[in-house]
């Protein structure tokens, strides 16, 4: 599914499917091991895989409050069903119950507003946006930084107490 989704939609992914179909399985098989700061949530029909998304902590002591998502991906034939928001939803219901965990990240590409919409809906921001971030098929493609706040910061408190 990861080669199929690299090739369908060059620009949603930092990877390319040159890069990737190099790789060994068992470079992808590591990307799927379960560990304490790595999820891999997929869904099946009729056993199936018609959708997958990652959700990894980031392992630095100063940034263990903080995980990312990746390669939110459903197979296009499966698309407008709600599997991704389902899917989602699953990794911000984990990371909610993370000790610590207090934001969620995701990188978009800025052409795909149906990605952007779906997670606007699901309570994430843009806090930022990075021009030519990536360079698919000889074009750039801006991405836009996106945050979704699972605990109120106390670095907002602490500057709303300064500005008073």
């Amino acid at each position: 599914m990861r080669l199929q989704a690299l090739q369908e939609s060059p620009t949603a992914f930092g990877s390319s499917y040159r890069e990737e179909v190099r790789r060994p399985l068992a470079a992808f098989q590591k990307l799927l091991e379960r560990r304490a700061d790595n999820w891999v949530f997929g869904s099946l029909q009729a056993r199936q895989l018609i959708g997958v998304l990652r959700l990894v902590r980031e392992r630095g002591r100063k940034e263990r409050h903080k995980a990312t998502i990746y390669g939110l991906y459903v197979a296009p034939a499966e698309r407008r069903r709600g599997i991704a928001r389902r899917l989602l939803a699953q990794a911000i219901a984990t990371a909610r119950k993370l000790k610590g965990m207090r934001q969620i990240r995701i990188g978009v590409v800025t052409s795909n507003a149906a990605a952007i919409a779906l997670y606007a809906k699901a309570g994430f921001v843009e806090y930022g946006q990075e021009d030519d971030a990536l360079l698919v098929a000889g074009r750039f493609h801006a991405e836009s930084q996106m945050v979704k706040k699972l605990r109120k910061s106390r670095a907002g408190k602490v500057r709303a107490h300064l500005s008073r």
